[in-house]
């Protein structure tokens, strides 16, 4: 007997459907970006491919750009338009280390995106610790890992 005829042998009229649940740890980092260093809290998203920066912010820092037209979809299924890419876009970490970015831009108004790309290429790790809740950590030059509670 398969799942659906014990199913229906217990009285269910209807097959209830699995639900999936994702789950992605997210937090805030402050970040300075591009020539102009302007402060932004960017939301780290371990399960973000892309990095992603709004339209307005690019061109407030003063992003040099090269043009896309490309849809991105996100996990709820909604749709938003990549309107270009700024590659090598230098960033300061609220450590004060200066690191480079590859950031897509995209049309709207939303949170600054750091992706698994940024998290891997600069060995970030988001952590949950029981004594300090959610913690960001990453490589100290000098080979420690600094911890900051987010």
């Amino acid at each position: 007997m398969d799942l659906q005829e014990r199913l229906l042998s217990f009285g269910f009229k209807e097959i209830p459907k699995p639900k999936i649940h994702c789950a992605c740890p997210l937090g805030f980092m402050e970040i300075f970006i591009g020539k102009e260093e302007c402060p932004i809290k960017a939301l780290v998203d371990t399960g973000a491919e892309l990095n992603i920066i709004p339209e307005e912010i690019a061109i407030k820092s003063s992003l040099t750009t090269r043009k896309l037209n490309m849809n991105l979809r996100g996990i709820g299924g909604h749709t938003t338009s990549l309107v270009a890419l700024s590659e090598f876009t230098p960033i300061i970490l609220a450590s004060g280390e200066e690191t480079q970015i590859h950031f897509f831009i995209a049309k709207g108004s939303f949170h600054t995106v750091l992706g698994r790309t940024f998290l891997e290429d600069n060995n970030i790790r988001l952590e949950f610790s029981h004594k300090k809740g959610e913690i960001l950590s990453y490589q100290e030059p000098d080979g420690r890992r600094l911890c900051i509670p987010i």
